[in-house]
Formats: C-alpha cells, structure tokens, sequence
C-alpha cells in the first residue's frame, strides 16, 4: 500500500517498500475538474513527465541481518561503501518516521507510535555515533548526517507537541521526549553544529532540505531514460516525403507531357501545395506516429545502482491524456460519481517496472511518486468575489464582505499491482488546489472489487472466451 505525504506547498509524494523481485505495475490517473483548461495545448505529455511527475527509487537499507557483520569499520574503510550504508539507514529511518506520523495523523496521538519513535531515534543516534570515520570525505558526510538525523527527529517530535491530546500522554513517556531532546541540544553544542540551526525558519529549513539532497544522493538509483518511438517518427517522415515527391514528379511529368511547357500558374500551383505541406507535414507526422504506437510505452528507463552503475531494474513508461470513456474498463465502471464529465481531460500515468532478482539481495527498494502541483495551481485564475453577510444575528447592524478563492478539486486514483498477487489494489484520493498551492487532500474509498471478485470475474472471462472460440 502507498503512504501519501505533503511536501511543501505544491507537492504530494507517495511511498512504499518493494521488498521483493518481479514486475510491479503502477497506473495513475488525475481526473481534472470541470472548469479546468488543462490539454495538451497547455501542458503536454512530455513537458509533465519531467518536470510535474516524477518515479524515483532509493536504497533502503540493509536486511537485519547482515547489519551485525557490517557494523565493523572493515567495510566502512572506503567510500563509497560508508555512504551506500548510511544513506540507507538514513533512508529506512525516514520511512519508518513518516509511517508513524501518518499513523498519529490518521488516529491522533497515543503513546504506542510515539513511544516506537522514540525507540526508533535513540537507537539510529546510538547507531551513527558509534564511531567517527577517519577520512575527510567521510567525516563530512557524517556531518551532515549528524545534522539531519537531529533536526528531523527533533522536528518530529515538535510537531507532535503541538497536537490535541499530547500533554494527556503518560508523564514518563513525555520526560523521556524531553530528556531526549535535551540531549539532542547538548550533542549540537559539543559537535559545535549549533551555527547550522541558526537564521530564520526558512533559512534552516532550506539547509535542511539541501542537506538531504546531498545525503540521498549516494542510495538513489540512477535513472537513464531514452525515449521511444524516434524510429517510428523517422520512418514516418521519410515515407511522407517520399509519397509526396512520388505524387509531384507524376503531376509534373503529366504537366509536361500534356503543355510541352511550365506556365507561371502551374509553378505557384506546385510552390502553394509545398508550402501547405510544409504547414500540415508536422502535425501529419505527429497523429500518424501516434497512431502508430497507440498503446505502446514512451520511454523506457534502466535503473542503475549508485557508483558501480550496475543494471538494478528496468522501466517502461506510458503517458498520455484521455477522455472518460477511452479509460480502461475496471477504471470506467468503479470511477463512481465523481467521474461524470466526459468532456474533461483525464492523465493517465502507467509504469511497469521488472526488478531483477540481486536487487534485493542486500537492500528493500523505497518507490516514491511525486506529483508537483505547481503547474496546475498556475490554471487557477485569481477572483476579487466577495461574499456579503450580517456580522450579527441583528440584520442591517453590520455587514462583513468574504473574499472568495477560488479553488479545483482533482481526484487522483492509483491502481498497483505487485509480483505474485494475480490482482490489482486501488488507493484513491481528492485533491483540493487553490491558486497558493494545495489546500486540502484526504483519503477517499474506491470502491475497488476484492481478490477474489477480480478472480471471479476473471474465470468468467476466460470461461466466455473459450465458448466463443468453440
């Protein structure tokens, strides 16, 4: 199951945990609103690939048991083995913190998750200032680690402070988050780390924000993307011309044949139709290669391991935009009532992903999908509505006047399937953008047939194709 998060004003990302080997299918689908301008036109298919969407894997860490053999500083001795190792536990420790503050978030504070975060805290400090590393590149490295891991815990906690129902908690669990935390603040002075906590909030959050970058960087696969359908494009082009010169030399001949001579109207004929091909030529070639690889992936992506570049898995990448009754049939008929229109545009996003078998030999895989909503929030058109109402019960004593936003709601339904299961599971969720970003998002039932409706329906299928054939 995907885990959604907020990231900032503009973006959504969803995670989960590939734990192990096969082909894992993804299929996401943005059902826009009905005033809404998006097309083609506006924001094409590639343009929202790279710079809206974004599919990203990192190492997770390595099993439990083979953590004991690799605490030695044996394996640490050279990079970049001490930043695979790090980064990923970093990575892992992360995901674990995230799954809890969605758990608090979903069902409000209880001891149960803040006390495992805490446990989860003070076991990664233990782990990471075990020992120092030597090297100058290490010794940075764990720096920044030292840094990140203190901010990002102590951040947790803070913000779980600030909710309902904290100081109702049992009195040892909450000392034992303040004695935490006063350790925290005295490791940062010894370290002399306290200058990076200081300027204002958006200052050390954008350090924080790079500091993670740089951390991640080393458990991030590397993605080398190559576009398909060039081919077909060139073939394509090449059998335009060669039609369209077929057709002209035959007319010229005849012309010739028939006058003996090339008057001037027949040159700006033959000048007018070369210029009307050269203002359709490109579109031509456009709808007859779509049409051509309707249905096949648009790029397709090798995932390569950090620094050794060897092949982890490979990816294949569809893209396009629809209307409601060209989506797929399960889609069509589980949509529900807030996918009515049929006018609308509908993104449909399709990934399959065949991870080889030594990719998880000594790593879980971390998926995440982003979506940066940036882009759709530039759609949104500012309005100076106001709405007029009584400021008391008493009419006429007073009137306030309400300025209106204005806003669009996006459903966005994800559809996975995992190696082993025979059927797909759905998550979907309503999307609420306003013109500064996301206003709301919250978890919506799908409706989605079980395992065994899909299985049902499945041997049914089967059933009706083989009393057709006979």
């Amino acid at each position: 199951m995907f885990s959604l998060k907020r990231k900032g004003d503009y973006r959504l990302q969803l995670t989960r945990t590939l734990k192990k080997p096969g082909r894992y299918d993804v299929e996401l689908y943005l059902f826009t609103p009905h005033e809404n301008d998006l097309s083609a036109w506006t924001l094409d298919e590639r343009q929202f690939f790279f710079s809206t969407l974004s599919h990203r894997f990192g190492l997770l860490g390595l099993p439990e048991e083979d953590r004991v053999s690799k605490t030695d500083g044996s394996f640490t001795l050279l990079s970049p083995h001490y930043e695979i190792m790090f980064g990923s536990w970093l990575f892992q420790y992360r995901a674990s913190m995230d799954r809890l503050r969605q758990q608090i978030q979903n069902a409000g504070v209880t001891e149960e998750p803040l006390k495992r975060a805490l446990r989860l805290s003070q076991n990664f400090a233990q782990r990471l200032r075990r020992s120092t590393p030597e090297q100058s590149n290490q010794r940075r490295y764990f720096r920044q680690l030292d840094i990140y891991f203190s901010w990002h815990a102590e951040q947790f906690f803070l913000e779980c402070m600030t909710l309902e129902g904290y100081s109702e908690l049992d009195e040892e669990l909450i000392a034992a988050i303040q004695e935490f935390l006063q350790q925290e603040y005295r490791h940062r002075r010894e370290r002399e780390y306290l200058s990076d906590f200081h300027g204002s909030p958006t200052r050390v959050w954008n350090r924080m924000s790079l500091y993670h970058r740089l951390l991640e960087y080393p458990v991030l696969l590397r993605s080398k993307v190559t576009e398909l359908g060039e081919g077909t494009r060139k073939l394509v082009k090449a059998a335009s011309t060669m039609l369209i010169m077929t057709l002209f030399t035959y007319f010229l001949f005849n012309a010739r044949a028939g006058n003996q001579h090339l008057s001037i109207a027949l040159l700006l004929g033959i000048a007018s139709v070369y210029a009307i091909r050269d203002l359709l030529r490109d579109d031509m070639i456009t709808v007859v290669t779509r049409w051509l690889r309707k249905g096949k992936p648009r790029w397709k992506i090798r995932l390569l391991m950090p620094y050794t570049k060897r092949l982890m898995a490979q990816q294949r990448v569809w893209l396009d935009y629809r209307k409601l009754p060209n989506l797929p049939h399960e889609v069509l008929e589980h949509s529900g009532k807030w996918a009515t229109n049929e006018e609308r545009q509908i993104i449909c996003y399709r990934s399959v992903l065949s991870l080889e078998k030594g990719a998880l030999e000594r790593d879980k895989i971390q998926e995440r999908l982003s979506l940066d909503c940036e882009k759709l929030c530039e759609m949104i058109q500012a309005t100076r509505n106001r709405l007029f109402s009584y400021a008391d019960d008493e009419p006429f004593a007073a009137i306030q006047a309400h300025p209106i936003e204005k806003q669009h709601d996006y459903n966005l339904l994800l559809v996975y399937t995992e190696p082993g299961t025979g059927h797909s599971t759905a998550q979907r969720w309503r999307l609420r953008l306003g013109s500064d970003g996301i206003v709301h998002c919250e978890s919506k039932k799908t409706h989605w047939p079980s395992a065994e409706e899909q299985q049902r329906r499945s041997g049914l299928l089967r059933l009706r194709d083989h009393l057709r054939r006979h």
